[in-house]
């Protein structure tokens, strides 16, 4: 098999031929059609987060299919994504349900070896806790490598429920998730986002009105929101954003900071005004094993329009391309497809 490997912060994936995995009872090999790129995985590329575990093939965002299984009730030909979060299942988080807060939490492309190869284990404790995702009929890769990212924005619009309108800060893949959702909840939505290319395909995905950056920009969502949105998503770590948000954001409103900002970043508040001003602030963090059912049944359904979003598509011998891609923002949404290149 091949994989691409994450060995140090600073330095390129490295491609490597490693023998094909060797299976325990209840494990599930699955060969890769797709997996995404996501922020977090350029964020431990460039060191700015430093809790993976490398070596570690990187990526979670999968779209896949069961080629060998060692557990009786899945059958080789299953089409999947997963969750790839494993938890402890006993601990006072997870009984919360509140899986992810877990304090012996690991993970798939995190701490054991992700999606940016041609096979990939899913081993049996997250076999046995559901984490395959599995899908019926003709689901395309394109849309089912979306439902950890979709998981994460529906846990979001559950922690931060929509009103009538809605401010989403960055249109990369997350904020148009964002837009799609909250417009299929009736609400109307004002992308922010400083990239034309960008902009230009966001009115395609859910926005009502999508506006640069800039003081016009947010002067023209707060008017048309009247006054302000009721609800703004940051869904970009871009440190401008943090100010824009308040900016944004009516008298009583809700801001929920969803993107994962470097260690040490901060925010400063003047606590008088945030008495004044009736500001809910939160963050979102994650998914739910619920939200990513729904996302999974979302996307098995045809519910919101998934595919258009993938733009960039990258071999496994060009995975470093696939990663400098996402870093610059080139087009929407980058994926490594291991399926290129193979007779």
């Amino acid at each position: 098999m091949r994989a691409v490997v994450f060995h140090q912060a600073g330095q390129p994936l490295a491609l490597e031929d490693r023998p094909a995995p060797v299976l325990d009872v209840g494990d599930v090999l699955l060969q890769v059609d797709l997996c995404g790129v996501c922020a977090s995985d350029l964020m431990a590329i460039d060191g700015i987060v430093s809790d993976y575990s490398p070596p570690v093939v990187l990526g979670h965002e999968v779209a896949a299919r069961v080629v060998e299984s060692r557990d009786p009730s899945v059958a080789v030909g299953t089409v999947a994504s997963v969750n790839p979060m494993i938890s402890c299942d006993v601990c006072p988080a997870c009984r919360r349900g509140e899986h992810k807060y877990c304090p012996d939490l690991y993970g798939i492309g995190h701490d054991i070896d992700g999606g940016f190869a041609d096979l990939m284990v899913v081993p049996r404790p997250l076999v046995e806790q559901g984490g395959l995702l599995t899908v019926e009929g003709d689901v395309a890769p394109e849309r089912l490598m979306f439902v950890e990212p979709l998981g994460c924005v529906i846990n979001a619009l559950d922690d931060t429920p929509v009103a009538d309108t809605v401010g989403i800060l960055g249109a990369g893949p997350i904020g148009l998730l964002f837009a799609q959702l909250a417009a299929s909840q009736g609400a109307r939505v004002v992308v922010v986002e400083p990239l034309a290319h960008r902009r230009a395909v966001a009115e395609g995905f859910g926005a009502d009105l999508a506006v640069d950056a800039t003081a016009d920009g947010v002067a023209a969502l707060v008017d048309a929101t009247d006054g302000g949105a009721d609800t703004v998503i940051v869904a970009t770590d871009h440190e401008a954003a943090l100010s824009t948000a308040f900016d944004a954001v009516r008298r009583g409103g809700t801001i929920n900071f969803f993107g994962l900002a470097p260690a040490g970043r901060t925010i400063s508040l003047e606590l008088e005004q945030l008495h004044f001003q009736g500001h809910k602030i939160q963050a979102s963090w994650a998914f739910s094993r619920d939200s990513l059912r729904a996302a999974r049944d979302i996307i098995q359904a045809g519910d919101i329009d998934l595919s258009p979003m993938v733009t960039e598509r990258y071999a496994l011998d060009d995975a470093n391309d696939a990663i400098e891609a996402a870093a610059s923002r080139r087009g929407i949404k980058a994926v490594v497809d291991p399926r290129i290149g193979v007779a």
